[in-house]
């Protein structure tokens, strides 16, 4: 079947609770969009995976501006790396991804924003017509899935594995469902699709994130240093990032763009910042005002 959406797009919308804003289940959010767009690529031939190295196959473009935008990132760098590294770095990115992703998924007429709320184009919670065949929205879609005993597709069993790794079923399914089908859902969730390595590094991540929100607090900062520093803290404690280089630039200290973070933040008294490296340009998280961060 094709799929209208990508999995990115289809992640984002599972984690869009009724009210329009973030569930507070999907925490790790950040890895969890980054792993979906890896497994998106891997999907479409454009990477594979070994069980240590993510392995460049096919840079040129799929069509799809967000999905190009990492292709194009990860084929900046073509040593062999693994896939938790490129989990962080595109996570690292994932603020900039969820605004492009709410704007395409507002462009293809699935959601649309009002007085800063998110609400369905689609009472029915389906998506439009592909050719005459009505496709179900994604929590519907794989709770059907998992219900039954019916072969999943490739973009299926990606979604599973991203909730199941990422820590997201909560999103789809009650606590007495996830025990009920417990064997199923493992089944479609490690059914091989770029390699487990992928699975084990969200997991591992997600861990980390579950960890960093709940330590996130910080009291007594007061000036612009500070308050970056505990941003640079907690973002290397989200991702098990030990090597100052593999911070993105507006993060690592001693470069230029990081004296432009500081600066930002001391005009806007506040560290909750982000750097949409497409657009690049800096951003306050005010989508909190939409998406309930």
């Amino acid at each position: 079947m094709s799929h209208f959406l990508t999995i990115p797009e289809e992640i984002l919308l599972l984690s869009i609770d009724e009210s329009g804003g973030i569930s507070p289940e999907s925490k790790s959010l950040d890895v969890v969009l980054a792993s979906s767009i890896l497994m998106d690529l891997a999907i479409r031939g454009k990477i594979d995976t070994d069980l240590q190295y993510l392995i460049h196959v096919d840079g040129t473009p799929t069509g799809d501006a967000i999905l190009d935008d990492a292709l194009t990132f990860l084929f900046q760098d073509m040593e062999s790396r693994s896939p938790a590294y490129w989990i962080t770095q595109l996570g690292l990115r994932a603020d900039g991804y969820k605004e492009d992703l709410l704007a395409s998924l507002v462009l293809k007429r699935v959601l649309k924003v009002e007085n800063k709320k998110i609400l369905w184009m689609f009472a029915t919670r389906k998506y439009p017509l592909i050719g005459s065949q009505e496709v179900k929205e994604v929590k519907v879609r794989v709770r059907d899935l998992i219900y039954s005993n019916e072969l999943p597709e490739l973009q299926d069993i990606a979604i599973i594995s991203l909730a199941y790794y990422g820590s997201m079923l909560e999103m789809m399914l009650t606590t007495e469902a996830i025990h009920q089908y417990n064997n199923r859902i493992e089944t479609l969730a490690k059914m091989d699709l770029i390699g487990q390595s992928i699975g084990q590094a969200l997991k591992e991540l997600s861990v980390s994130f579950h960890l960093s929100s709940m330590a996130k607090a910080v009291l007594g900062i007061k000036t612009p240093e500070h308050k970056l520093e505990a941003l640079v803290k907690e973002i290397k404690t989200k991702y098990n990032i030990e090597k100052e280089e593999d911070l993105p630039p507006w993060l690592r200290k001693g470069t230029d763009q990081y004296q432009k973070t500081l600066q930002f933040i001391e005009k806007e008294g506040t560290a909750d910042v982000y750097y949409h490296a497409g657009k690049q340009t800096y951003y306050v998280r005010n989508y909190p005002s939409v998406f309930s961060l």
